[in-house]
């Protein structure tokens, strides 16, 4: 029996690899804009959800009047150093709210002897197993309106030392 001579099928072996090349690519690019799809959508979601409960928070808090009703924590973004993440910031404000917690429903006329004290005992605050890293928490201003407090914040990654 004779073989057939491969010359034969040089043309359409080139174009099945060029198809089969240019299907890897295809499905390389689709999934990077998946996956870039899908982080935006987890963003957004995480941001949601932080508005949602900022907003359930004031409409409990709205019927008193004299006292403080929520919080709202600002994460800075440290200068001179790469923004850390969204859900890392999620994470740190969540934990900073719940420390902060304790202010909620004091009066506000008496919270600024209550401000130096929770200054003192979460300035350089170490929040640590955060999406593996570890992370310094800096007060940088609280302010008192309305009712509200917001305080402002700047975390660090912090350094290990072993």
């Amino acid at each position: 029996m004779r073989v057939p001579d491969f010359k034969r099928y040089r043309k359409g072996m080139n174009s099945i690899a060029f198809f089969l090349c240019g299907i890897i690519v295809g499905a390389a690019i689709f999934n990077s804009m998946i996956m870039d799809q899908s982080n935006r959508i987890m963003e957004q979601n995480f941001e949601l959800h932080e508005q949602l409960k900022l907003t359930e928070s004031q409409l409990q808090a709205n019927k008193k009047v004299s006292e403080t009703r929520s919080i709202v924590v600002f994460v800075l973004e440290p200068k001179g150093k790469p923004p850390i993440d969204k859900v890392a910031e999620a994470e740190i404000k969540r934990r900073l709210e719940k420390d902060l917690s304790i202010l909620i429903g004091r009066n506000v006329y008496d919270i600024g002897s209550d401000a130096a004290l929770v200054r003192n005992l979460i300035d350089s605050k170490l929040y640590g197993d955060i999406m593996d890293k570890d992370f310094t928490v800096t007060i940088r201003t609280m302010l008192l309106a309305d009712s509200v407090l917001q305080v402002w914040v700047e975390a660090k990654q912090a350094t290990v030392k072993k």
